[in-house]
């Protein structure tokens, strides 16, 4: 009786174990909001030393839940950026402003990390352009 007993357990353990990886195999679902940008680079163009140029990217959300944009971060303090705050419903629109300040000559490359809680849920923007 007790290694019947014993026996079950052990069955009743491998059982638990293999559900345990089961779920742990499955892919991310997430949280069914998703972010489309409608570009992911900008160019700015040409800018002299003092310019200011201020853009206004604009994503929709193509999921099926509302979007939240947590945090919009530039690679360096040239570049302030403005968002979106409220949620964005499923098939509704938002922007991301991005002001670049010109400093200093030669070419423009910097990021935004936006970073939210879609399917994707960090997006990388490039901006571009040339000081002269």
């Amino acid at each position: 009786m007790k290694k019947l007993i014993v026996l079950c357990l052990m069955i009743g353990s491998i059982i638990a174990a293999q559900a345990q990886t089961s779920k742990a195999a499955e892919p991310y679902k997430g949280t069914n909001a998703e972010i489309k940008f409608e570009k992911l680079s900008v160019d700015f163009g040409t800018l002299k030393v003092g310019d200011v140029k201020t853009v206004n990217v604009t994503f929709t959300n193509v999921g099926k839940k509302p979007l939240i944009l947590d945090d919009v971060i530039s690679s360096c303090d040239c570049t302030t950026v403005d968002w979106s705050k409220q949620p964005i419903m499923p098939g509704k629109k938002g922007t991301i402003k991005a002001t670049y300040t010109a400093k200093h000559t030669g070419l423009i490359s910097k990021r935004l990390t936006v970073l939210s809680n879609a399917n994707t849920d960090r997006v990388i923007l490039q901006l571009k352009g040339e000081v002269k």
